[in-house]
């Protein structure tokens, strides 16, 4: 987001290095001199481009620590790092009454290691579903 507008959205992560994905930049504003910038790499590395803010479409959160690479040279994408939200910026946006997973199921979890251990096997290799 620019200013409180919605300029583009990323897509088609791609991993290029430790802890850097890249996306493709598609941009969403009817502004066609800053769509096309939107595009160079230049844009990114300018003041500009570091105002920028970041938000989850499916969430409406924004990623606070996000930052884009100034070394990323394919027209087009762009580099990013820490484009994630963090489990307390999740809980603020969420508020309080939002139940933990344990408080909605019928029964609470068995606790320790050995059984987190069983459920991720579960889901890797298909098994039932843990509850």
């Amino acid at each position: 987001m620019l200013a409180d507008r919605v300029v583009a959205y990323l897509d088609d992560p791609r991993f290029e290095d430790m802890f850097w994905i890249s996306y493709r930049v598609t941009p969403l504003t009817d502004d066609a001199e800053l769509a096309a910038r939107l595009l160079t790499p230049a844009y990114w590395r300018s003041d500009e481009g570091r105002t920028l803010t970041f938000r989850s479409r499916a969430l409406g959160v924004f990623a606070p620590n996000a930052f884009a690479s100034l070394g990323m040279d394919e027209p087009g994408r762009v580099a990013m790092r820490a484009l994630y939200i963090t489990p307390a910026v999740l809980a603020a946006a969420l508020g309080p009454a939002t139940p933990s997973p344990d408080e909605t199921l019928a029964e609470s979890r068995p606790r320790g290691w050995i059984a987190r251990a069983l459920r991720g096997l579960r889901r890797c290799f298909g098994g039932a579903t843990s509850r």
